[in-house]
């Protein structure tokens, strides 16, 4: 199978084809370049049937009678000659035919009769009308561009050559400009405040009141917890990690309020109040049942004579 088929929509328009018609002819324009040739009558023909028409071209059809017809089609065109030899088919290319990508307006270069100026492949102005050398202008389609973007002035951040990686580092994490020697990210310290602004919006941002506070005491096991670790992040990002930290802790004292008093352990030992007897227990039991007596409970501490 052909995996792609290029189609001159200029051409077949040109010449009255249908999407069937237009989809063969580009195949069969592909064809001297691959298949079997053959002198026929001082002429040179191919070998092309309808059944490798339709293996090559299934979304075309699979019909061998449409295959055919649609050649006789662009025969009658002018476009192809069809002739048989030894039961099998060969076709040639017409001068019309040859024509399919050299004409002026092929696909690479599309126009209508004179070169339109300012069209969408062959931009033009006044001062080039032919479109030769022409520096595109600032937001055209070829080189869109913007104002700001193109500051000529050297005493910008553009024009001293800095870089946008350059830029973004001199932004904090809210994007306000600092002073050039600052640091756009810092190390935990033990005094470190969060700014009350950043915090109310990171608290509203993980479904907490606006309002929430850190306590005294969560607000020192955080600083000191990663004063430790030597991380640096900007003050935002700071601000986010404290909220995670109240959150969490909050759920973590949720959670120990609903376990009952003495834990699993407790539990265990309510629910399995009774020890397993030992080999000496157990066979006093089975005399006192074989005497028809009726064992009472071995409990912890209970004596039973051997």
């Amino acid at each position: 199978m052909q995996y792609l088929v290029a189609i001159n929509q200029a051409k077949a328009v040109e010449w009255g084809l249908n999407a069937q018609q237009a989809m063969l002819f580009a195949f069969l324009h592909q064809v001297p370049t691959w298949a079997d040739a053959r002198q026929i009558d001082g002429h040179t023909y191919f070998n092309i049937g309808k059944g490798k028409i339709c293996e090559e071209l299934p979304l075309l059809t699979d019909k061998h009678d449409t295959a055919y017809r649609l050649m006789k089609q662009l025969a009658k065109l002018d476009l192809i000659v069809m002739t048989s030899c030894d039961n099998r088919t060969y076709m040639r290319l017409t001068e019309k035919g040859i024509t399919w990508n050299r004409s002026a307006g092929s696909e690479k270069s599309p126009t209508h009769g004179k070169k339109a100026q300012g069209s969408e492949k062959n931009p033009t102005s006044e001062k080039s009308p032919s479109g030769v050398g022409k520096i595109s202008d600032l937001g055209s389609e070829k080189s869109p561009t913007n104002q700001d973007t193109n500051d000529h002035n050297p005493n910008t951040h553009s024009g001293a050559g800095e870089s946008i990686f350059e830029q973004a580092a001199q932004r904090t994490d809210d994007v306000d400009t600092v002073p050039t020697g600052g640091a756009r990210q810092f190390p935990m310290t033990l005094d470190w405040q969060p700014d009350p602004e950043q915090l109310a919006a990171q608290c509203q941002r993980a479904g907490l009141p606006a309002d929430t506070q850190p306590a005294a005491h969560q607000l020192a096991k955080f600083t000191a917890h990663h004063a430790d670790q030597g991380r640096r992040y900007g003050a935002m990002a700071w601000t986010a990690k404290l909220v995670d930290w109240i959150r969490n802790d909050a759920r973590q004292q949720a959670q120990q309020q609903t376990q009952p008093t003495g834990g699993a352990h407790a539990n265990r030992q309510q629910r399995n109040p009774r020890r397993r007897l030992s080999a000496a227990e157990a066979r006093a039991r089975d005399r006192a049942i074989a005497r028809g007596e009726q064992p009472g409970d071995i409990l912890d501490g209970e004596c039973t004579p051997g």
